[in-house]
């Protein structure tokens, strides 16, 4: 192969040594070293993920933080809250099938349970949410078979109690 132009002429010219150290040390006095520039980065770089490593671990904090203070907001709103509440299935303690009704109508025994009716038993369901009174399932007369549903704040274990509510008071399906 031959060499090219510039690298014959370049042969040819005899240059100085010391020529030669004077433009190693101006341009090792210039241009920095491979080594220094990348401990140059390196020491930005670490700089910077510090600077990251420190705002993340404040946001942490700050949200570790918030996060307890709803926590124990909501831990005491659920203690004000825990109360029992009264369901339809809590307020009825009367309920079954009339086997056995007196002569005046106003007495009614289920299972082994006498009812009574006063004149302050009230009868059907009231509230905003309660039916309209010709869907209630409410017959006026207390018949054997009769299934009923109600409420007495009397202890039913007695045997013998005084209704406060009749919330049904439902005659068998018949078959037509």
């Amino acid at each position: 192969m031959r060499k090219s132009v510039y690298k014959s002429a370049m042969e040819q010219v005899k240059i100085n040594d010391k020529f030669k150290e004077e433009t190693y040390k101006k341009i090792m006095q210039t241009t920095p070293l491979k080594e220094e520039v990348k401990m140059k980065k390196s020491m930005k770089l670490s700089l910077k993920n510090f600077g990251l490593i420190v705002t993340a671990c404040t946001v942490l904090t700050v949200t570790y933080t918030m996060t307890q203070h709803l926590k124990s907001d909501t831990q005491s709103t659920i203690v004000e809250i825990d109360k029992p509440q009264t369901t339809a299935k809590a307020v009825v303690n009367i309920e079954g099938t009339i086997t056995e009704v007196t002569a005046n109508g106003k007495s009614f025994k289920i299972g082994d349970l006498w009812v009574t009716i006063t004149d302050k038993t009230q009868l059907g369901i009231k509230g905003p949410t309660a039916a309209k009174p010709s869907e209630e399932l409410l017959q006026k007369e207390f018949k054997v078979g009769n299934f009923i549903s109600g409420y007495t704040s009397q202890d039913v274990t007695t045997g013998k109690v005084t209704a406060d509510v009749i919330y049904n008071n439902m005659a068998p399906a018949t078959d037509n």
